[in-house]
This record gives structure tokens, C-alpha cells and sequence, in this order.
């Protein structure tokens, strides 16, 4: 097996807890509320030299070894999912309590987050399959033990800094385990490969190859167990036209291509935090199309991936979601001995939108023949073009939200002969 644990782990911690006596406190009353075994007590009674476990004076410290403490249950909660998510038996549904021994399992596009008591998340993608191994809490000492075995896939957690020492938080695989103590990072194991990998983007962690070798792992870097030492993370990628409103049938998105990264990441959220992603997609190359969503402002993440399997350094860019499908036709008929040209267009998705017709002989639209404004119908016909090449397009024009939405169509060509 691979550990991996954070190097904020002392060795040295104290072996006890402390605790100031209150009034009417007995060491029986004690033993009862937070001991395993309530005859605890003569330990705690011998070791503070307590002459009456019945009475003990206001304020006085005592000394309980954290041994004979009693450990309870603690529950996650989803706190948002997408898609089939099964934990155990059960669909997923927000709020939905997970206890210790739950196996959670997301299916294809399906994603979800669990939030602990102390609003630690564990984020799972889809294709993942992850045992809640143990979640646990050491009473007066609040001291928790969090494990989780990710059988299949990756799980990312965003773990809250723990003030005491003896807590605990960590990822298993069959190959790996990681243990942190305040920090962000992923860790996926494939069972195809039997490959665990483990990139942090905040904090440290130390890397143990079947407990022995040991690799520290800081922020910005990432390793495996097929890699002697760790190696930085692809730094994050710039997302090509980050102010476009993505206003097509499906979303696309282009990143800046990354020197050694030979697959990208692509996934959507609705938080900045991606905590409710809602999409994802891989590629091999420095852009990706994703399907359809509802009107909104979204957030996409973006990263390379190597050629060990590491995932680099993420970029989050929010984007608008706004649908406007703009679509052409042309349409010829003679009026008489003239020509008649019209010109159609749709736009299914605006209301109240105006529109602007333009066609030149020049593709770009510059120089234009016909530059007509404030068309508030779906054509426009002209009658008798002089022969040649013309290019044309319709621009849609919405006011909606304080903000004015233009989008123009592809550009057709058309040719027109000679009249003989």
C-alpha cells in the first residue's frame, strides 16, 4: 500500500486531554458521559490523585488519557448532486444523510459533494465509487477520524484546518492512502492500472510508497506511485475568448494549449467552488463542446493533464449562458422580368429582438452594398442585384438584464449571373 500523510501531524501529540472540573462534577458523572468503559474512572481518579471521585473542587485540571475516551457516529450530508448518485441503496438527494460503511457511487455525468460536521467537502465526479470507510468523534477531546476508500475514480477534498492533533482525515486506495490536516488536493486510483495519484493545490502532504519511502508533497505539485519524487502540476490554462456569451445549441470552450499536457479537463459548476458541478468532458485537444444548458452565468474549470496522469493547476472563468440560435435561408423567385431575392432568418430563442441585414461583396461584411438597421420582421427582400459575389448576415439585437445582446449569423454566400 501508498500512504501519503500531511506533515502537520505531530508525533508528539499528547497522549491526553484536559479538563477543568465544573460544579457538581464526579468522576462517575464523568465516566458515564464520555468514557468507553465506565470504570475508567480509578484511572483518571489514580492518575490525579483525586482522594473523593465524588467531590473534586471547582476549577481543578484533570489529566484523561484519550484512551479511555468514547467515540460516536458523525454523519456527512450531500450538499449537492447531479445525476444517478446511489449512497448505499438510496438515490441521492440534498440532505441526504451518509453514514459510516455507506458505499457512494456516481454514474456516468454524475457528480456529487458531501459536507462534514466542520464544512469539510468531499467532491466525487463521475464514474466514481467511494466507501465511507469511518467518520468519528472522540468525545471531549472533539477529536475526529474521517476515512474514505475510493474503490474507483477520484474524490477532491477541501478539508477544514483541524485544531486538534490526534484528527484526522484521510483518502485510501489499494495502493494509496493520504492524510491531511488543512488543504486542498485530489487523489484517483484506476483499477485497470492499480495507479494512484495524488496533486495538491493547497496545503502539504507527505507521500509514503508501502510505508516506507517517503515524498513530501507541497502545493502546486502532484505524484504517483510510479514516480521516484514529485513533479509541479501544469501551470493553468487561459481560456481563449473568456468574455464570449456562450449562445450556441452546445457550449464550446478553448484554452491556450499547454506545453506537456496531452489531455484537458473540462467541467461545469454552478459555484465558483464547484461543489455543484453539473457537467464535465475530457479532451485531447485544447478545446472541448459540452451539451446544452438553461440561461444562466455558470463556471467552467479547466486543466491539463500529463503524461504521468497528473491533473495540473486549475483556471475557473465564469461565463453567461444565453441561447440564440440565429439560423439563415435564401429564397429566389422573378417578379415579372426582375429578380427577387429573400432573405429569411430565425431566431426561435429572442423576444422583442431587432434586427440588422447586411450583405457586400467582401466577406468580412466591410464596404456593405446593404447595411439595413432596426428590421423588426424575420426577411428582408431585394430585387434585381447586378451580377456578382455578395456575402450576407443578420445580426439579432436584444435588450434584456440592463444589457444589450448582439450575436451576428455565418456568413452565406451568393452569386448572382448576369441578366440576359
Amino acid at each position: 500500500m501508498l500512504l501519503a500523510c500531511c506533515a502537520g501531524v505531530s508525533a508528539e501529540a499528547p497522549s491526553y486531554v484536559t479538563y477543568s472540573v465544573n460544579r457538581n462534577d464526579t468522576l462517575y458523572d464523568l465516566a458515564q458521559r464520555y468514557f468507553a468503559d465506565r470504570g475508567g474512572y480509578v484511572v483518571v481518579q489514580k492518575l490525579n490523585r483525586v482522594s473523593n471521585p465524588r467531590r473534586m473542587p471547582v476549577g481543578k485540571v484533570l489529566k484523561i488519557p484519550r484512551s479511555l475516551l468514547r467515540r460516536e457516529p458523525i454523519e456527512a450530508v450531500v450538499q449537492n448532486y447531479k445525476g444517478s448518485v446511489l449512497v448505499g441503496t438510496r438515490s441521492a438527494a440534498i440532505g441526504l444523510k451518509v453514514h459510516e460503511g455507506d458505499l457512494v457511487e456516481t454514474g456516468d455525468r454524475s457528480f456529487v459533494s458531501l459536507r462534514l460536521p466542520d464544512n469539510t467537502t468531499v467532491s466525487l465526479p463521475s464514474g466514481t465509487r467511494v466507501r465511507v470507510q469511518m467518520l468519528r468523534r472522540t468525545l471531549l477531546a472533539e477529536s475526529v477520524e474521517r476515512q474514505f476508500v475510493i474503490q474507483k475514480g477520484q474524490a477532491a477534498g477541501i478539508v477544514t484546518p483541524m485544531t486538534d492533533p490526534q484528527s484526522t482525515f484521510q483518502f485510501l486506495t489499494p495502493r494509496a492512502m493520504t492524510s491531511v490536516r488543512g488543504t486542498q488536493f485530489r487523489v484517483s486510483y484506476e483499477p485497470g492500472d492499480e495507479s494512484s495519484h495524488v496533486e495538491v493545490t493547497e496545503g502539504k502532504v507527505a507521500f509514503r510508497e508501502d510505508r516506507e519511502t517517503e515524498q513530501f508533497v507541497e502545493a502546486g505539485f502532484g505524484t504517483s506511485d510510479q514516480l521516484p519524487a514529485p513533479v509541479p502540476l501544469l501551470a493553468a490554462p487561459d481560456l481563449v475568448t473568456p468574455d464570449k456569451v456562450q449562445d450556441e445549441e452546445r457550449l464550446a470552450f478553448a484554452v491556450k494549449p499547454l506545453t506537456g499536457a496531452i489531455r484537458y479537463r473540462f467541467q461545469l459548476a454552478r459555484d465558483a467552488g464547484f461543489l455543484d458541478v453539473i457537467d464535465e468532458a475530457f479532451a485531447d485537444t485544447p478545446q472541448a463542446e459540452l451539451p446544452s444548458l438553461p440561461n444562466g452565468t455558470y463556471f467552467v474549470r479547466m486543466a491539463g493533464i500529463d503524461a504521468n496522469g497528473l491533473e495540473g493547476k486549475p483556471s475557473v472563468y465564469s461565463f453567461e449562458r444565453r441561447l440564440n440560435r440565429l439560423r439563415t435561408s435564401l429564397e429566389q423567385s422573378r417578379a415579372g422580368r426582375y429578380r427577387q431575392f429573400l432573405f429569411r432568418w430565425q431566431a426561435p430563442d429572442l423576444t422583442g429582438a431587432h434586427f440588422r441585414f447586411q450583405l457586400s461583396h467582401n466577406a468580412d461584411g466591410s464596404s456593405p452594398v446593404v447595411d439595413q438597421t432596426g428590421l423588426a420582421g424575420s426577411s428582408f427582400v431585394i430585387t434585381d442585384l447586378p451580377g456578382g459575389t455578395y456575402y450576407w448576415r443578420v445580426m439579432s439585437i436584444e435588450a434584456a438584464s440592463g444589457r444589450i445582446y448582439t450575436k451576428w449569423s455565418p456568413t452565406s454566400e451568393l452569386r448572382v449571373g448576369n441578366t440576359k
